[in-house]
């Protein structure tokens, strides 16, 4: 019996869209077609989320610079989409990197939209021997940390007692759609699943660099197996946890997601990091 088609209003909250500020879009043809590209995935409603190192708000010349660059290229984009990418709804925010002892996001245009929700990522992507006192300063100045890609970090897999504990915590655990098919490797491949089927993520994203393809739709095929409940966990996912986010409500629980490991993958010598 073949499934029927599902589909919904994905709301991406991590992505890399504003030209020629970071790794993403390098200018503003790069940005639109990166948009139209969104739009073709299913995002009604997305945020640009350009790169910004906490490190910098210990140097207030750098912090001003980066905030004008940030204003004048979402402004750039914002009004070159106006007329013609009517379909989606572009917010902003940043991914805050956590290299600094001292943790201030006051400023509305570090958070997801303005919410009390932070996009946060360690540092060279690896986890820090201080990566709880950093989780936990944010939360005690009155934010919520979304911690970006969780699946990539290196170490994650031999420090899960301390990824239970940030969940635990009320810290959302975001996970990159792309790494349910390895394209990160096998290793966030198989953490990305598992913490799928533990139900601790609270919201899938893209983390599109305005390369290739975001991934979400794909996620979805790769999820769905056409069952209600299914289909009610990835509307979570995808659509109703992004949109509570930026909308500064607190998301729900999202029950355990089962996903269909390649059988490459199965191989990896790494399953043992779970039980």
């Amino acid at each position: 019996m073949t499934k029927d088609s599902f589909t919904v209003p994905i709301t991406d909250i991590h992505t890399h869209i504003m030209p020629g500020v970071d790794d993403g879009a390098q200018n503003l043809g790069e940005a639109l077609r990166a948009l139209r590209v969104l739009i073709n995935e299913g995002v009604r409603r997305v945020v640009a989320t350009p790169h910004f190192q906490a490190s910098l708000l210990e140097q207030s010349a750098h912090e001003i610079d980066q905030f004008e660059r940030f204003d004048r290229a979402y402004e750039k984009l914002t009004t070159a989409a106006s007329e013609d990418f009517l379909e989606i709804t572009i917010e902003r925010g940043c991914e805050f990197k956590l290299d600094a002892p001292t943790i201030d996001l006051s400023e509305p245009r570090l958070r997801l939209a303005g919410s009390r929700y932070a996009l946060v990522e360690f540092p060279s992507f690896r986890v820090p021997p201080f990566a709880e006192n950093q989780l936990l300063a944010v939360h005690e100045a009155g934010w919520i940390p979304v911690l970006a890609h969780t699946e990539r970090y290196a170490g994650v897999s031999s420090a899960w007692n301390r990824v239970e504990e940030w969940f635990r915590q009320g810290t959302l655990l975001q996970v990159n759609a792309r790494s349910l098919f390895g394209s990160y490797g096998p290793e966030p491949q198989y953490v990305a699943q598992e913490l799928l089927r533990l139900g601790w993520v609270s919201c899938l994203a893209s983390d599109f660099h305005a390369r290739g393809r975001p991934g979400l739709l794909s996620a979805l095929n790769l999820i769905d197996r056409g069952g209600e409940e299914e289909r009610r966990v990835l509307r979570t996912l995808v659509s109703e946890n992004p949109e509570r986010i930026l909308n500064d409500e607190t998301p729900t629980m999202v029950p355990p997601v089962y996903v269909e490991v390649p059988e490459l993958d199965r191989r990896t010598p790494n399953r043992r990091w779970f039980r």
